[in-house]
């Protein structure tokens, strides 16, 4: 069985037992104390799970006990807070606000120089990049959005006050990397930008939607079915969105409160199984959403703070097109999911300023609520950006990304505090 159709296979489960309804279970006791310890680390203790921490069986290890990471910040007499965060896969950044001025860091792998530090960390050294450093960029002060790919990729891209795309790291389709923000944009009038796997998607400042890297299952929305790269993005013709999400093996779009997926049959939600769709395609029955999100499965946020679901399930009870997210009690083992802010990851965000992240306990699968996440007013797939300024992550630590070596914390699935 491949990769992929375990992940899919991963995916059925969840929203077959998701969609028929489970009960609610009390948070996980605590797992082992952090260590204080913040020395670098030469090695690298790579968690052989893989994928996202809180998702797991293993409720000793639910949560971490509430200790902040903390590091010399350089004698910055005042007390730093953090503005805004992007945490995706394993590198993570953050806009920090400090006596001395307002910078963007980042923290965690740089195995294709993603952290734009100038240099390039090997995979044996995994986890010594744990503490957050400012992007060595003139630029750096000026991304209002970062995005980054999975760490088999390293493509991180940013976008500047000035509508500037520039893009570090990895590249698709080569070998090559940089380990440093280039000088020139790779793209401008760029609005937002969506980083996958193998592909990206950059929305631009007059709404159009410009894609590159790996055309497999028509990802690129080109109208053609794949095979080759391209690495110069692309404008898909007569199409407008205002928001895009790239997942591994399609990308969808929300214009006007509508849907529109490309890619693999299985997750452009319109029924198909097999067949890519090539092009921007409507996803039947849905209106007034406000964000999509591709992964191995899709989910759409509608403006009445309910959601939705796609993807693959099993072949006696597809989910190949929208479907409600519920989210059952004893009482009511039909109540669907409601009062949902954002959705990233697999974690959602409530208006009560909550976090709650998919989980399978004894192979049921439920959202649970994020231990010590009470005021959270940004949502990343791994961090929440408290409204007082402070950070919260969760997940494996292969990379340092929770703010310490790996030798000393493999994974978190509850939230640990990074100090600035």
């Amino acid at each position: 069985m491949t990769k992929l159709h375990l992940k899919t296979f991963s995916a059925a489960c969840f929203m077959i037992r998701l969609l028929v309804g489970c009960s609610s279970d009390p948070d996980a006791p605590a797992g082992p104390a952090l260590p204080d310890d913040d020395r670098d680390s030469g090695t690298s203790h790579v968690d052989a799970g893989g994928g996202d921490a809180h998702v797991e069986d293993d409720a000793a290890s639910d949560a971490a006990p509430d200790r902040r990471i903390e590091w010399d910040s350089g004698g910055d007499a005042g007390a730093p807070v953090v503005l805004d965060m992007w945490a995706h896969s394993t590198t993570f950044c953050a806009r920090v606000q400090r006596s001395s001025g307002t910078t963007v860091e980042c923290w965690g792998n740089n195995n294709a120089g993603q952290l734009g530090r100038g240099d390039v960390t090997p995979i044996v050294a995994m986890g010594t990049t744990f503490k957050p450093f400012p992007i060595d960029s003139p630029d750096a002060p000026t991304f209002r959005v970062i995005r980054s790919a999975n760490a088999t990729n390293g493509t991180i891209c940013g976008v500047t006050d000035d509508d500037d795309l520039k893009c570090w790291g990895g590249a698709y389709g080569t070998t090559a990397v940089k380990a440093s923000v280039p000088a020139e944009p790779f793209l401008t009038g760029v609005a937002d930008v969506s980083v996958g796997q193998s592909h990206a998607c950059a929305i631009l400042t007059d709404s159009r939607v410009a894609c590159w890297g790996a055309s497999s299952s028509g990802v690129l929305g080109l109208g053609t079915p794949g095979g080759v790269v391209q690495p110069v993005p692309q404008v898909i013709p007569d199409f407008t969105a205002d928001q895009v999400s790239c997942g591994i093996t399609t990308t969808c779009a929300v214009k006007d409160g509508e849907v529109w997926c490309w890619g693999a049959g299985s997750l452009t939600g319109n029924g198909m199984v097999f067949n890519p769709v090539t092009s921007p395609t409507r996803v039947a029955g849905l209106s007034g959403i406000k964000k999509v999100q591709a992964n191995t499965y899709t989910f759409a946020l509608a403006e009445d703070k309910t959601l939705w679901f796609w993807g693959s399930g099993l072949e006696s009870m597809p989910s190949y097109t929208p479907t409600r997210v519920l989210d059952p009690t004893p009482d009511e083992p039909n109540r669907m999911m409601s009062d949902v802010e954002d959705v990233a990851g697999n974690c959602l965000l409530f208006t009560n300023g909550k976090v709650r992240c998919l989980a399978v306990v004894d192979g049921v699968y439920r959202f649970n609520e994020m231990p010590r996440v009470s005021d959270a007013v940004r949502l990343e797939p791994l961090c929440a950006l408290s409204s007082a300024g402070s950070l919260r992550c969760w997940g494996i630590n292969n990379a340092g990304q929770l703010g310490v070596p790996s030798t000393q914390l493999a994974r978190s699935a509850g939230s640990v505090e990074l100090k600035f």
